[in-house]
């Protein structure tokens, strides 16, 4: 029996150490606005959330953008089901990179918020609305 219980405890841990034991990513979707002089674009954005540690993740926004694919990855802290929720992303362009910046509150599990973007002097300027909430 002891040995059974070590067999069982060394598979365990081989599990945990090779990342086959992980948990779930947890994708939101909902639409961003951009608040712009000459009308605001507005389209659907699909957030996919990978545990990185205790109200950590990593975060890729995909979304569509003048028909175009893109995906925005990042970093972000907060709870998704409740509370403040912030982070930053970085442009898949090569030929034009920025850095975005979000925050807002998660309540019911919906996130409201907005985002902006880095501008060169490193100030932030804010761009328009998110929100996200757990598909149905």
């Amino acid at each position: 029996m002891r040995s059974i219980r070590l067999v069982g405890g060394l598979v365990a841990l081989m599990l945990v150490l090779t990342g086959a034991v992980a948990a779930d990513d947890v994708t939101l979707e909902g639409s961003f606005v951009w608040t712009r002089d000459d009308g605001d674009r507005t389209g659907d954005l699909r957030a996919v959330f990978t545990p990185a540690g205790d109200d950590e993740w990593t975060v890729a926004f995909h979304f569509v953008w003048e028909d175009e694919p893109h995906v925005y990855m990042g970093t972000a802290t907060g709870n998704l089901s409740s509370g403040p929720l912030e982070g930053t992303a970085e442009g898949d362009d090569e030929n034009h990179k920025i850095s975005f910046r979000f925050s807002g509150e998660v309540e019911d599990g919906t996130f409201t918020g907005t985002h902006g973007y880095i501008t060169g002097d490193g100030s932030l300027k804010q761009a328009g609305t998110l929100t996200l909430a757990r598909g149905q």
